[in-house]
């Protein structure tokens, strides 16, 4: 029934059990699993949605970025790792519900499993309203858990 699962984590309690649960139903149908984490730089440049709060060194936050998503797929990859379930770890940027529709999309999933609400403030990956807007934007089936 399911090929290919698409486990999205932000590394919030949420996230990694929606990665269990992602873990248990890709060893039961032998899917093929894509672990996606996805930043969101406005969470970060923007303090209050309009200005930035200071001048951002790319570099400095490509490095910023690259280390908060390896943390997050050490972590999230334990998971698969101790469910015996291989994965291929993904990093994206950009909106989170967007991003998220379009690599389903792009590598054709059949389910999308992620967390009910994810972290909140500056280390937002996935907020809890990223579960609704994947849930109504999505072209196949979403599991949300909690």
């Amino acid at each position: 029934m399911f090929r290919k699962i698409l486990a999205c984590s932000d590394g919030s309690e949420s996230a990694l059990q929606a990665a269990r649960v992602a873990a248990v139903i890709a060893r039961e149908f032998h899917a093929c699993t894509l672990l996606l984490t996805v930043f969101n730089p406005s969470t970060v440049i923007y303090a209050n949605g309009d200005a930035p709060i200071a001048p951002i060194d790319s570099a400095l936050l490509s490095r910023y970025i690259e280390e908060i998503q390896r943390d997050i797929e050490e972590r999230t990859g334990e998971v698969f790792r101790a469910a015996g379930v291989d994965y291929v770890a993904c990093r994206e940027t950009g909106h989170p519900v967007d991003v998220i529709v379009d690599v389903a999309e792009r590598e054709k999933v059949d389910l999308i499993v992620l967390g009910s609400r994810g972290l909140s403030g500056w280390k937002s990956f996935l907020l809890g309203s990223v579960s609704d807007g994947v849930l109504h934007h999505a072209h196949c089936p979403v599991l949300i858990v909690r």
